[in-house]
């Protein structure tokens, strides 16, 4: 499954690399943006290919929208290609992490933890049994929910220098960063290795939570968090910078 998941997210990286909606705009270029969505319809199809021992009926769902049968594998060595699909219907929701948080009532065991995902690398088994209640939850209010400053002041908000930057080894999205915090050294994994290469990011100064619970991983122990911000979509994150005369240990507030 997280080989599969990689996959996946090799393909968004190919489509948000050549943006055939971009490209549909300019007649001279509509060939291009149908070869580009062509290839990106066919990338789904051998992932949903993939995924249909394990997520049956949406499998099913897709393999109306592309008039296919997922039984055999050997097909998709065979693309797609000048045939009709038919409409497409969304095969899933996508979480709400706040309605999600809402309905955990007590901390994961530890041990669980440690088989846990990075973040941003979602299980397809884990959306299908909590998509239905989480869109419930989050259906009656779009907007994020409103905290006072007394639940911002927990956080604890420092800036960080980048010491030391590696890409992690079995994974497509965690980078491994060594952090000055001016008093202390932490190592924190981050999910942005869409958006930059590790040796970009030495000498960088970052934020960082420097009051999040360590939490094992099977790479190691995150020891914090960085900040970034990301698009609706979360294919990449960019990380929020600060003021050039700020140093390693400064509390943000």
């Amino acid at each position: 499954m997280r080989e599969i998941m990689e996959l996946a997210d090799e393909a968004n990286r190919y489509i948000d690399r050549h943006k055939p909606w971009a490209l549909a705009k300019d007649p001279a270029r509509a060939e291009e943006a149908r070869a580009i969505a062509t290839q990106g319809i066919n990338l789904f199809r051998v992932l949903m290919s993939y995924l249909t021992p394990v997520l049956p009926r949406m499998a099913q769902t897709a393999g109306e929208f592309l008039d296919v049968n997922f039984d055999d594998w050997e097909r998709i060595r065979r693309p797609l290609l000048s045939r009709r699909i038919r409409p497409y219907q969304a095969l899933a929701r996508r979480l709400d992490a706040a309605a999600v948080a809402s309905l955990v009532e007590r901390p994961v065991p530890e041990d669980s933890i440690a088989q846990a995902a990075p973040a941003g690398e979602a299980r397809p088994a884990a959306a299908a049994q909590a998509a239905s209640a989480a869109a419930d939850a989050s259906a009656s209010s779009k907007r994020p929910q409103m905290v006072g400053i007394e639940d911002f002041s927990k956080l604890d908000l420092r800036v960080a220098r980048v010491e030391r930057a590696e890409a992690v080894e079995g994974s497509q999205k965690l980078i491994k960063l060594t952090l000055d915090l001016g008093n202390e050294r932490r190592t924190v994994f981050s999910g942005i290795r869409a958006s930059y290469a590790p040796e970009q990011l030495i000498g960088r100064m970052v934020i960082v939570i420097a009051n999040l619970a360590p939490r094992k991983m099977r790479f190691g122990t995150s020891e914090g968090m960085v900040l970034s911000a990301s698009s609706e979509a979360g294919e990449r994150a960019l990380l929020l910078s600060v003021d050039a005369d700020a140093l390693p240990g400064m509390h943000v507030s």
